[in-house]
């Protein structure tokens, strides 16, 4: 067919589009023959407004259900897209889920295990509850199953419904590492930390060291999900220690306090409410965690108690190594320290290393005094990882050298 023709086809076919178009606007307009022919046509226009309005608003909330969905699927992943391109693509992602995951104690072993997750073509994303987050433990376990992380590695408390997330990761091929607290009960594939009894030994000698014949009271705040206190080991490790070094004829009450599991709010609640019964303080007050150890710190200093409360207490912040430098704690407190900053262990006193090892199918944990060339070693290896060579033996060496001649110098 010629262009001409062609041309010639359209041109008709236009031609009958528009008679059928002016003979079906003309029997609409006859049905409304009571308003005019300018009026008919306004309605028509704003009836294809209407029309026009009702798509763009449904394409509108197409689009924020859309964004809606994405950003709960982030939510879920525990990041952004944004963060998605930014980050590096690995073969495996592993979650660490803690308490407290801002304390430099969490920071350092987090710092230490993304170092090796990077030599292993892995990503290690540290998550947990605190006070910058609105999400617990068990919401961050459901994050990570929903996820398919590769691995989870788990700060275990005792929290209601945790075992029970454990089992369903595990269910779903995603092995689970207790840390520090061990759900027993679960299917957990390995349990990393110190038992409830090496751990109470270890603090039960410290705690000991300082029963002197005015020792009267000794108060151990734990948080634990147990009703009876008789059930913790850590208890009954620090109450055999102190009567064995009292004897028989020394009546010292031992008591102890279960903090469960509260918020720091919560803690700094309980912490000074023993303080404020005057009566009630105790001579040596225990604390099992960094927070309740800060809490009672400041509380002794609140209430003028400096140098008549003993506190044996965990630390392992860069605030409690400006003022062990400064002899500020030294005055008024007594510290057992689990740390793995060579800064901090180099202020010991008394250096221990725990070590754990494999025998006949059991995991043994082993606890080991350090004097001497030995505690230099160790600070060197927390300094310079598996690998000690002379120069980080010398640099531990010097470290340790400097903190023997800040707490010889510290005000009195």
């Amino acid at each position: 067919m010629s262009e001409r023709k062609k041309q010639q086809v359209a041109d008709v076919i236009i031609t009958v589009y528009e008679k059928k178009k002016a003979i079906h606007t003309d029997l609409l307009y006859n049905r409304f023959c009571k308003i005019s022919k300018k009026e008919f046509t306004e309605i028509e226009m704003k009836k294809k407004r209407t029309k026009l309005l009702v798509f763009f608003a449904l394409a509108g909330i197409l689009v924020l259900f859309y964004m809606i969905g994405e950003s709960y699927c982030e939510g879920l992943s525990g990041g952004s897209s944004l963060e998605e391109k930014n980050e590096v693509m690995c073969k495996y992602k592993y979650d660490m889920i803690v308490d407290s995951p801002n304390s430099s104690f969490w920071q350092a072993v987090y710092d230490c295990a993304q170092e090796w997750a990077q030599k292993n073509d892995a990503i290690l994303e540290l998550r947990g509850s605190g006070r910058e987050s609105d999400y617990s433990k068990l919401d961050y376990m459901n994050m990570s199953i929903a996820s398919n992380s590769d691995g989870i590695i788990l700060q275990y408390s005792g929290e209601q419904g945790l075992e029970e997330k454990i089992n369903e990761a595990v269910q779903k091929g995603i092995p689970v590492v207790t840390v520090m607290g061990d759900a027993v009960h679960s299917k957990r594939q390995s349990f990393v930390g110190v038992s409830d009894y090496q751990l109470g030994s270890v603090y039960g000698e410290k705690v000991a060291e300082y029963v002197t014949e005015d020792t009267e009271s000794i108060l151990i705040l734990l948080k634990k999900n147990i009703d009876d206190m008789n059930q913790s080991q850590i208890y009954t490790q620090i109450s055999n220690a102190v009567q064995a070094k009292a004897g028989p004829s020394q009546n010292i009450q031992i008591t102890g306090k279960n903090l469960r599991l509260t918020g720091t709010f919560e803690t700094e609640e309980a912490v000074t409410d023993i303080f404020q019964q005057r009566d009630k303080v105790p001579d040596i007050l225990v604390c099992m965690d960094e927070e309740t150890t800060e809490c009672a710190r400041q509380a002794v200093l609140d209430f003028n108690l400096a140098g008549k409360v003993t506190i044996i207490g965990y630390y392992s912040s860069e605030d409690i190594l400006t003022a062990v430098e400064k002899g500020v704690i030294g005055r008024c407190h007594q510290v057992l320290c689990i740390t793995h900053l060579p800064q901090i262990a180099a202020m010991a006193d008394t250096h221990f290393e725990i070590e754990k090892h494999q025998k006949d199918n059991e995991t043994i944990t082993e606890i080991h005094p350090l004097e001497g060339d030995d505690s230099v070693r160790e600070l060197a290896r927390l300094l310079g990882g598996a690998e000690i060579t002379q120069a980080v033996f010398d640099n531990a060496k010097e470290m340790k050298e400097l903190a023997r001649v800040h707490k010889n110098t510290r005000l009195k």
